[in-house]
């Protein structure tokens, strides 16, 4: 399986085009497009539905994109130390960011970088869940990230939890709009929720609450990323969401609203993690 075919296909996948990722590449679309061609041809399966607005990743296409990312990841990182032997001048660092945090950590990102600015500092974002077996395969030095459950292999600061943010539509505005909101308030309304890809978290945390407070509870749809819930409400998502409020993005087109919860729901909590065995657990002051 040819590294570049691989590096293509995870772009596209990142981007959610051919056209973007071609942009990003500096390429033109058509060879881009026959590189995924290719790929889907040598694996023998589509990896990407694709509509009008974005491409998204099939189940094949998913688990295709988690493991080259490891594979690109070990062999950039091969690249760079070898580099860093020969020029004995970079550092390099390899941060995971947890789409459930990516706003919030942002600022905490640069500010590293300005500090640090003669270090080679590589970035991959991804779940929580993914995060939690790179840093366990050494793929990467230091994850931010949800605070893991079981804190027993790792090495831990702990920041201060963010608060839940209802999301809710525009069909729905008018009914809640100006107050804070009780989980009463969401009976039989469509909710997305956060949900990582393995493993337990947030989403078991907010289903029980919800499920102990209101019936009847109607999941309809589970995410991996807060943006993404966004978008669904964005592109007309007739319901309610419920997300970290430093990920909130004001709808352009007024097609959902933020609104308070009456009781404050604390189970976003980021932290700065690493191996309690590696040395990079001091990587950040």
């Amino acid at each position: 399986m040819d590294l570049k075919r691989l590096q293509y296909f995870c772009t596209i996948a990142e981007q959610g085009s051919i056209s973007k990722a071609a942009k990003l590449l500096n390429m033109a679309q058509p060879p881009l497009g026959k590189r995924l061609q290719e790929l889907e041809n040598e694996i023998g399966s589509p990896l990407f539905i694709r509509t009008s607005r974005r491409m998204r990743l099939t189940e094949a296409g998913t688990f295709l994109y988690r493991q080259a990312c490891d594979i690109l990841s070990k062999v950039n990182s091969l690249q760079q130390q070898t580099r860093q032997i020969a020029t004995r001048k970079k550092r390099v660092v390899s941060i995971g960011v947890s789409y459930l945090f990516l706003r919030y950590f942002t600022t905490l990102l640069l500010d590293y970088y300005r500090q640090r600015p003669e270090w080679d500092i590589h970035i991959l974002v991804s779940d929580s869940s993914h995060l939690e077996e790179m840093l366990l395969n050494h793929a990467i030095d230091i994850a931010l990230m949800q605070c893991p459950a079981d804190k027993t292999p790792w090495s831990l600061r702990e920041l201060a939890p963010i608060d839940t943010l209802a999301v809710i539509s525009s069909h729905d505005a008018a009914r809640f709009a100006g107050r804070a909101l009780k989980f009463d308030d969401f009976s039989g309304l469509p909710l997305i929720l956060l949900h990582r890809i393995g493993g337990e978290g947030t989403y078991e945390m907010l289903r029980n609450t919800l499920y102990e407070t209101l019936t009847p509870v109607n999941i309809s749809i589970k995410v991996s990323e807060p943006s993404l819930i966004l978008e669904m409400m964005e592109q007309g998502f007739d319901g309610a969401a419920f997300i970290p409020r430093s990920e909130f993005v004001p709808s352009p087109h007024g097609n959902y609203i933020a609104c308070p919860l009456a009781e404050p729901l604390m189970i976003y909590k980021p932290a700065l993690v690493s191996l309690s065995t590696s040395r990079d657990s001091l990587l950040w002051p």
